[in-house]
This record gives C-alpha cells, structure tokens and sequence, in this order.
C-alpha cells in the first residue's frame, strides 16, 4: 500500500510539472507575428472577455486589420482592435486617424497601470498627481 502511494504521489507531481509546461506563456519575440504566435500570445494580453471569443473570431477577421495586428507591437494589439471597432481603419480616412486613435488608446491604458500595485491592489493616483490636477478631455487624470 505504501508503494502504491508513493508511485501515486510521484505521478501527481509529474504531472502538475507536465501541465504547468505546457500552460507556460509563449515567448513574445516581437514583430511580426504568425497567426499561431498571436493566438498563443492574445489570451494572456488580450481582455478575457474579448480573448475568450478570439479562436472564432481571428479567422473571420479583416485581412488589412490581421496584417496591421501582426505587424504591431503586442502591447498595441488591443488599441489597434479597439479603433478599427470604432471606425478608425488606416484606408479611407485622414492620414493618421487610425494611429492618432491607437496611440490616445494605448496611452490611456498605460495611464490606469500606475494606479495598480504590483500585487493586483488599487493605490489610486498619487497625491501629487491629484493636486496637479491635470487632466484628459473627459475628465481623467493625467499622471505622467
């Protein structure tokens, strides 16, 4: 009996190895990317709610949006995705309306990160930036 538990205890622990192995993240070596390396990379950086219907939703997707997805940074994939959601598409409008869309989108998400400790806990704005007052065109803080 103490064997069988022994060899019971030593597959357990194979096998949570084996399975923390394969969910590890896949490495970001930049651009460009493949279908495969965004699909690998998207559920960690993409939102849930958005990464859970993404398998669906890649294939069916615009072929100048994919290119212009896989071309990019992974920290700009969800700003890209957003804008082109909006109307913002680079063919068909002013020059630069899509990056100008991307950029003030990737830089209010990058404004709500400094109100997070690295623990996942909500510190807010410091109160420097509070008494510096500066703000978006819709009322949020600016604290860079």
């Amino acid at each position: 009996m103490l064997r069988f538990l022994s060899v019971l205890c030593v597959a357990l622990m194979m096998g949570v190895t084996a399975v923390k192995d394969v969910s590890a993240a896949a490495a970001d070596n930049g651009p460009p990317y493949t279908d495969e390396q965004f699909l690998a990379l998207a559920p960690e950086i993409l939102p849930n709610g958005f990464a859970r219907i993404l398998p669906g939703w890649w294939p069916r997707a615009p072929e100048y949006l994919r290119k212009r997805v896989l071309s990019a940074r992974s920290d700009m994939w969800w700003p890209i995705i957003q804008c082109n959601f909006m109307g913002f598409r680079p063919e068909g409008m002013a020059p630069g309306g899509a990056d100008k869309c991307e950029k003030d989108q990737y830089q209010a998400t990058q404004r709500g990160r400094s109100s997070w400790s690295a623990d996942g806990q909500w510190i807010g704005p410091s109160e420097e930036c509070k008494k510096r007052d500066k703000r978006t065109q819709w009322g949020e803080l600016i604290c860079d």
